[in-house]
Parts: structure tokens; sequence; C-alpha cells
């Protein structure tokens, strides 16, 4: 089947240690079944509208309720999604995992990677948010599981360190709500963890390997510092929200992040001078 909007092959990618956390297992099950069911709607909007056919009688896209209302539904325009999966299990070191992942995509020629991660929540509506964007890097707003908790989000410091150029990150605690962001709007470029991103694949070919190899600092972050380096812009879409596992049944969300802030203004001021190396 082929439509003036074509088939766009997108990869779910699962850099996870032993497979999905067992508090996100159900979560994951739905979220599986979500896809299948784009995948198959999709395909049935793009015959019914060459066909001339309403969207009365396209099969249904779940049994058990809608997460994410509209926004989570398929529009023609989208053209035809094909759902594939690649998953590394077993590797201590994220960023071989993240690397094999984009790997095996590449080989199977798909168009983009969804990294998905373990221990990650978020709505049926997120892939689709980020597809519309249409960048070539954009990631759902999330935040570190940990205390004190932040926005996965910063800013890319150059620095010269005995006549080297040096990367280094600075937490962005107050990042602009609810919009798409990119360099301009933090004042540098930009970084951001990959729980929840969408890449197009022709970012692998554009930027040299290895991806995601880093010591001392997270594989994400440093994929971040080398597609700036190579001229890719990245963005963040701070509407599209997800929740991070800290501890079960605990998940850090913007609104537990706002309240921690609240909690304890002397630890985020101190947080903020700081930076992160």
């Amino acid at each position: 089947m082929t439509t003036e909007y074509g088939v766009t092959r997108v990869c779910l990618g699962w850099p996870w240690y032993a497979g999905p956390d067992q508090h996100t297992y159900q979560r994951y099950m739905e979220m599986v079944h979500y896809f299948g069911k784009l995948q198959e709607r999709s395909e049935w909007l793009a015959w019914a509208h060459a066909e001339g056919i309403t969207r009365e009688g396209m099969p249904s896209l779940d049994k058990g309720g809608n997460d994410g209302g509209a926004d989570c539904d398929i529009m023609v325009e989208d053209g035809i999604f094909e759902f594939g999966y690649s998953d590394e299990g077993g590797l201590s070191l994220p960023g071989l995992a993240r690397e094999n992942v984009a790997d095996n995509a590449l080989r199977d020629d798909y168009d983009y990677l969804l990294f998905w991660d373990d221990d990650m929540l978020f709505s049926w509506a997120t892939f689709l948010k980020l597809w519309r964007h249409q960048k070539p890097i954009v990631a759902a707003l999330a935040f570190a599981a940990r205390e004190p908790t932040y926005p996965v989000i910063f800013r890319i410091n150059q620095m010269r360190v005995g006549g080297e150029v040096i990367h280094k990150s600075q937490y962005v605690l107050d990042y602009p709500k609810d919009q798409l962001i990119s360099d301009e709007d933090i004042g540098a470029a930009i970084a951001f963890g990959a729980g929840v991103v969408l890449i197009h694949m022709d970012v692998f070919r554009q930027i040299p390997k290895p991806w995601f190899y880093s010591t001392g600092c997270g594989e994400d972050w440093m994929f971040c510092v080398r597609a700036y380096l190579n001229g890719v812009p990245r963005y963040v879409d701070t509407a599209t929200k997800t929740y991070h596992k800290e501890w079960a049944p605990r998940w850090i969300g913007e609104e537990q992040y706002e309240q921690r802030r609240k909690d304890h203004p002397d630890v985020y001021a101190k947080l903020e001078e700081a930076g992160r190396g």
C-alpha cells in the first residue's frame, strides 16, 4: 500500500539491562499494543483516504481506554507507520547498549529510532507529539531519578584547559515550560537525557561513531555533544512529559520536581551554582 505521504519505519529501541522493569512491565505491554494498533490504523486510514471513505469503521485503537486522548491517534497526513524493535539486554554499559540498538536500526533500514528506557512512564500520545515536530533529534521532558532531582536538560559549555577545548554541562533548572526548546531558548547548546527521545536515522550517518561511548559522564549527554559538534540541531519538548522511576512506587515528574524546589530552595540554589561536570 502506498499513499502520497509514504511509509515511515520506526524502530522502538530498548537499551535495558534485563528486560522491562517489574514496575513498568504492564505499561510496556500496553504501549506495544498501542503501537501495533497505531500501525493498523495508519494503514487503514491511508486506504480509506485514497478511496474517499470516512474514518467510520477504522479499527479500534485500544480495548481498555484511550490514554492521551485525540493526541495519540493517527491523522492521514502522518502517513503509514511500520514499527519494529531492537533491544539490547544484559549490558552493564548503557552507552554500549544504545550503540548496539542504533547499529541494529541502521542495519534494518529504519527511518527513525525511538529510545524508550525501561524505567520511564509516558502517555501514548508521546510518540506522535515528538514525531510531528519533524526534528532530527527531539526528547520528551524527563527528570533525574535521584535526590536532588533535576530536569535532564543541560547547557553545553565550552572551556579551554591547557590549550584543549573541553565541554562541561550546566543544569537548566528553570527551563521554558510547555514548548519546544532548543539552543536559543537556553542561551547555549542544549543537551538532555535520552530516556524517551526520537532520532532520525540520518543523524547516525552524520555523526561519526562512536555515538554514545562515554567515560566519566552520561552517554546521552555525550551523544548531544557529538551532535552539536557535527551541526545537528537538538530539541526538547517540555510539553511532552514523562515520569522516571526513583524507587517503587515513587515516580519523578514535573510536579514532584517543582514541589522539591519549593521544599528545599537552599539545595537547589547550590545546585544551580555548581553545575555538573
